[in-house]
């Protein structure tokens, strides 16, 4: 049997859909699943609290916005190095910006050192509220 052109298109139209699919057909994480895995790391149970969840929530808005990356498609790329240092991947700034913002929206560490309860300040960011820092000397107990 003699190999047709035609025969080559369709198998190689099928490999790359084999490819693709094999590739697409994981579900990626999102900014909330990394944001809530490196919550519990760094702070324990603190990161599994209705606080974590509403900043987790600000947070994913906050960087859909700033990141563009507003379709589930573009967080497949979140595996990327994204010409960050070797061995640092944008997944692993991801969870670096929760676990730094996290300690500037609420006073999860204050509470830590006190004992008192979890307090959400909202989402910190600087250029729209500097003031509302939780770590900065206003708020220290």
């Amino acid at each position: 049997m003699q190999i047709s052109r035609r025969m080559m298109l369709i198998a190689g139209m099928a490999a790359v859909g084999a490819v693709g699919f094999g590739v697409f057909s994981r579900k990626p994480k999102g900014f909330v699943e990394l944001g809530r895995e490196a919550l519990v790391q760094v702070y324990g149970d603190a990161g599994r609290s209705d606080v974590a969840e509403a900043f987790l929530a600000d947070a994913d808005a906050f960087l859909r916005v700033e990141t563009k990356l507003e379709t589930p498609l573009t967080l497949y790329f979140l595996d990327v190095n994204f010409g960050l240092a070797e061995g640092y991947s944008a997944q692993d700034w991801v969870a670096q910006f929760m676990v730094h913002r996290f300690a500037m929206s609420c006073n999860v560490i204050a509470a830590h050192e006190t004992g008192d309860d979890l307090e959400y300040a909202g989402f910190f960011d600087p250029f729209a509220a500097p003031c509302s820092n939780q770590l900065s000397a206003f708020y220290a107990p």
